[in-house]
């Protein structure tokens, strides 16, 4: 297998993973991170496209992606203010599920 078809199929594979990731709404930090796969994927699919002759398209597209992508990796893992968010949602969801758990049946 040539690299180019290595670096094809790990932008596939990781595309496909991450869009799971972001799918399945496991939390923050997992989506984070899918955004962060997909940032990969993004790179991979510009490199596979730069070997293609007709691969101006895709690399134009990836590289727009890529810049979708970072927004995504800042606002899920980086952007402080939507961490203070999450962190007062997070004890509100506590607070709640505690006063659910003392009322009676």
């Amino acid at each position: 297998m040539s690299t180019s078809e290595l670096i094809e199929w790990y932008a596939t594979v990781s595309g496909v993973i991450a869009a799971l990731m972001l799918a399945s709404d496991l939390g923050r930090k997992v989506t984070g991170f899918g955004f962060v796969l997909f940032c990969t994927m993004n790179v991979a699919w510009i490199v596979h496209a730069r070997t293609q002759p007709e691969g101006g398209g895709l690399m134009w597209q990836n590289g727009i992606l890529f810049a979708v992508n970072l927004l995504g990796v800042y606002q899920y893992l980086l952007s402080a203010k939507n961490r203070r968010k999450m962190r007062v949602i997070k004890e509100a969801v506590q607070e709640f599920e505690a006063h659910e758990a003392e009322r009676p049946a």
